[in-house]
């Protein structure tokens, strides 16, 4: 059960019954009493989400605390591996680059 209080809106200046939700608005104005907060939530919802895709292997809140940190263990070594490769190919294509400038 929730608590009802009242907030005074940031936008409009008016008071309002408020019942402490994230995505609550103004009846007056349509404009958010925690717009802050709002948005917050709402990227901390997007980074999850991407994180959560980005992962070779998907960590489950129900998955044991061992099996979460082996997972998390591959899908960093997944991404290292990754990124390491790339620097490499980066590195010799400006090697062939370099290389063919001093070689003319």
């Amino acid at each position: 059960m929730s608590q009802v209080s009242e907030i005074k809106c940031p936008d409009c200046g008016k008071w309002s019954k408020w019942t402490s939700k994230i995505d609550e608005r103004c009846p007056n104005c349509d404009a958010y009493f925690n717009p802050g907060r709002f948005q917050y939530e709402e990227e901390k919802r997007i980074n999850t989400e991407n994180e959560r895709k980005n992962s070779y292997l998907v960590i489950r809140d129900t998955d044991d605390p061992v099996v979460q940190m082996a997972k998390q263990f591959v899908n960093w070594l997944r991404w290292t591996t990754f990124y390491g490769i790339s620097v490499i190919y980066f590195v010799i294509a400006i090697m062939i680059v370099v290389f063919g400038l001093v070689m003319v």
